[in-house]
């Protein structure tokens, strides 16, 4: 009897030597959880203010969107005709609503949640598809500033860079796409690991 007692008194030690490690590993999981759930506050409010700067700009400003030609005298070619960007100035606008909602979502949701990953691949998606309405005319162009690029780059080995400097509304196209593509991908990454998270959280309370 006195060595089965004397085998109980070792094993109570053990166990009491784990459940330190257990509460100091538990805030940690805790914060890894928060950091993946969360983001940083600053990143809608950033996208707000572009949707915003961009769609002034657009509608009543097109004319910075200007190359220099620093010629004798020099040359001061806006890429756009604002005549013919002023017109299409509903689909402008919707589309700086739709990047401000977008942005909006990621306030009033404060987490990645399956419901932000939804709103934010449909905002992208109307995104682009907005932006391909509004800039796929090529007489928004300002035939001046294509004439001068493409006369700028034949003489040079790569004319072919000057064709594509002198349509500016398919590189905007371009990097918007492009820009809409990573972002989605960065939402559906982050919107699965947090889906992982709560699987493992899930796990651990099953055990316990």
């Amino acid at each position: 009897m006195s060595e089965n007692a004397n085998e109980n008194t070792v094993d109570v030690p053990e166990e009491n030597e784990k459940a330190p490690e257990n509460k100091v590993k538990a805030p940690e999981e805790a914060k890894k959880a928060v950091a993946v759930k969360k983001f940083p506050y600053f990143e809608p409010f950033a996208g707000i203010v572009i949707a915003i700067v961009c769609t002034v700009v657009f509608l009543w400003f097109t004319d910075l969107i200007t190359i220099a030609f620093y010629v004798e005298p020099p040359i001061l070619i806006p890429a756009f005709l604002q005549v013919e960007i002023q017109a299409l100035w509903l689909p402008i606008i919707l589309w700086g609503l739709v990047r401000i909602a977008g942005n909006i979502a990621y306030l009033i949701e404060k987490v990645y949640t399956k419901r932000l990953a939804v709103i934010s691949l449909i905002a992208n998606l109307l995104t682009v598809i907005i932006t391909i309405l509004i800039l796929a005319r090529d007489y928004i162009v300002n035939p001046k500033y294509a004439d001068y690029m493409i006369r700028l780059f034949e003489p040079s080995v790569a004319p072919w860079f000057g064709v594509m400097l002198a349509n500016p509304h398919i590189i905007i196209i371009a990097i918007v796409y492009l820009v809409m593509i990573l972002d989605s991908i960065t939402v559906i990454r982050k919107r699965n690991k947090v889906v992982e998270m709560e699987k493992l959280e899930a796990g651990r309370e099953v055990t316990q």
